[in-house]
């Protein structure tokens, strides 16, 4: 069947149809265009004028301080600040043991006995007995040479008044 017709017959086909369509397209969805252009008016202005510049006297001029942002100013993620190169540091190898060791546990269970004591309204009677609980899974505790660490940890976050020779006597 389609040996029938000749590449120029399938070509002037083509063109026939496609203008067509186009014709179809411009008189549904821009009929106001087509009337413009046929009566020789632009859908524009009447009047084709250039924008006005800084130097005509009807346009604002906003200095630069004044000049409002559009969205204000940008707001960094929460959690996140900007730091100067001088407040940057790195850990060293003796410092990152010290923080990751037996110390640093030893102090996020005390942050855990200190949370239980201010909601059941706690007394030192009651520290004294949950830290024996911490003693006793840190047996080598005693011993540590940060363990005034822990003690200064405790005398400044206790809501109750503690002595020194108090904690001393705690991990003995």
């Amino acid at each position: 069947m389609l040996q029938q017709f000749t590449w120029q017959q399938f070509l002037v086909a083509t063109l026939v149809l496609t203008i067509v369509w186009y014709i179809g397209v411009i008189l549904i969805y821009y009929p106001k265009q087509l009337k413009a252009l046929l009566n020789r008016k632009s859908t524009a202005d009447e009047e084709d004028h250039p924008l006005d510049h800084k130097w005509d006297k009807n346009v604002d001029v906003l200095s630069d301080d004044d000049e409002p942002e559009l969205m204000g100013k940008s707001k960094l993620p929460e959690g996140m600040s900007k730091v100067s190169i001088d407040e940057v540091s790195f850990v060293s190898d003796d410092e990152k043991e010290e923080r990751l060791g037996v110390v640093s546990d030893v102090l996020e269970e005390i942050k855990i006995i200190f949370g239980i004591l201010a909601k059941e309204d706690g007394n030192k009677h009651d520290f004294l007995n949950l830290i024996s609980a911490i003693r006793e899974n840190y047996p080598g505790i005693a011993s540590n040479p940060n363990l005034h660490r822990i003690n200064e940890f405790i005398i400044d976050h206790a809501s109750f008044h503690i002595t020194t020779k108090e904690l001393e006597d705690i991990w003995y």
